[in-house]
């Protein structure tokens, strides 16, 4: 499979927008008030680029010291693109930016033989500037360099295509290839277009998801796998009566419930009431769960088909242990997991990373070849603690824009999309 990574420049290869520190240093007039316009969508970056080209200021020799002084690119990009030439994956760079500065770049870090997309700069006699817009469509003509564009160009050539960027300009893009990175306002686009992403803080992050085999899964259970919050709010209101309470009412027990029960019960009551109504708790619970408990929709179809695979899969949950493994017995799917680990099992729950470490131990894989699946902040949170990457569900507790905040490294839309991974990797 030919396979080919198109690459942001500013913000994404280098460390900061250099058009942003070229206009900070050279502009001779009021090139804010463009980009507040670009920005809110009132223009595209073509125009912006007209306009500010304009009211900039500067010879040939100090605009490329300038340059040379200031232009970082992120440390990680260079084994990342030593990795993919060692593993044939071609490497270019899409920017919307200008050549001088990305040529600069590649020329000081010895990779000029990386080709590159961009708009292209002049300086002219005078000191002033012109900028021409080679890879520009006519038919939009927003960007100045048209990305999408430029991934329908190499469809011919390439089997997969993938795409990295963190700005305005990179969303068509986005949109168009097999798969994205992204990180900072692309990011968040993706999550709201349910554009499937993998978000990343350096190269490293990226290299790290071409080299990775999935050979492991460890789930939360509620709001994951399961729902057993009817059998949840049963407890709660066995504890609030022989308190001598009312209880709120069930609408609110997702509004209520914390990461353990610990945790819910002390917005309640003193930690010394606590300690006497947890096993007051447990015992309602154990009572019910079980004809309260069910799969969720697709998690029984997609854990048989992993399992059918060889995937190792586990179970880390705040739940008690000992309902968790009855809860899965009862649903007849305690014979796919290698692992099962809840409350009491461990000295510390989530968000300590120990029940991931625990899990990580009894099926006997490393962290990197192993996601976490939850549902939760606190999820995402304990995968992150424990060195496993988090793919995070918007089927229980948090909205996926909710869940995006903690930048997981993917969210689902669906459990089916686990096996979709293993059918398809990166």
């Amino acid at each position: 499979m030919k396979k080919l990574i198109l690459c942001d420049f500013d913000g994404t290869i280098s460390l900061q927008d250099m058009g942003y520190v070229l206009l900070n240093r050279f502009s001779s007039g009021d090139w804010e008030e463009i980009d507040r316009e670009f920005c809110a969508g009132k223009i595209g970056s073509r125009e912006a680029y007209t306009r500010i080209i304009k009211i900039l200021r500067g010879t040939e020799a100090e605009v490329f010291h300038f340059i040379r002084e200031q232009v970082k690119m992120d440390p990680s990009f260079k084994p990342f693109y030593r990795y993919c030439q060692e593993h044939e994956i071609d490497v270019k760079i899409v920017s919307d930016g200008l050549d001088v500065y990305i040529r600069t770049a590649l020329d000081l870090n010895h990779l000029s033989e990386i080709p590159f997309y961009s708009n292209r700069a002049y300086l002219e006699k005078n000191g002033s500037m012109a900028v021409s817009f080679p890879h520009t469509n006519e038919d939009c003509g927003r960007c100045g360099t048209c990305k999408k564009q430029i991934v329908e160009h190499h469809r011919k050539d390439y089997d997969r295509i993938y795409f990295v960027g963190n700005g305005l300009s990179d969303r068509c893009a986005a949109r168009e290839a097999d798969f994205t990175f992204a990180k900072d306002i692309l990011y968040a686009y993706c999550i709201d277009q349910n554009i499937s992403c993998h978000f990343f803080q350096n190269f490293d992050d990226i290299t790290g998801d071409l080299k990775k085999k999935i050979r492991g899964m460890i789930f939360d259970l509620d709001g994951t796998l399961i729902e057993a919050y009817e059998a949840i709010y049963l407890g709660l209101k066995e504890v609030f009566e022989q308190s001598g309470r009312d209880i709120f009412p069930y609408a609110k027990l997702k509004t209520y419930l914390k990461a353990d029960l610990e945790s819910t019960l002390y917005q309640f009551f003193t930690p010394e009431e606590t300690v006497k109504n947890i096993p007051v708790m447990r015992k309602r619970y154990e009572e019910v769960y079980l004809e309260h408990t069910h799969l969720l929709n697709g998690a029984r179809e997609v854990l048989e088909d992993l399992h059918r695979r060889g995937t190792f899969l586990a179970v880390a949950s705040n739940k008690f242990g000992k309902f968790s493994r009855l809860a899965l017995e009862h649903l007849k799917v305690s014979s796919y997991f290698k692992s099962v680990i809840g409350a009491g099992d461990v000295s510390r729950n989530k968000p300590s990373p120990d029940m991931i470490h625990l899990a990580l131990i009894e099926m006997g894989l490393p962290p990197k070849d192993v996601i976490f699946v939850g549902d939760t902040l606190t999820d995402i949170e304990t995968g992150k603690e424990a060195g496993v990457d988090v793919y995070a569900i918007p089927t229980g507790f948090h909205t996926k824009k909710e869940l995006s905040q903690q930048r997981p490294k993917r969210i689902l839309r669906n459990l089916k999309e686990l096996v979709d991974l293993l059918d398809r990797p990166l």
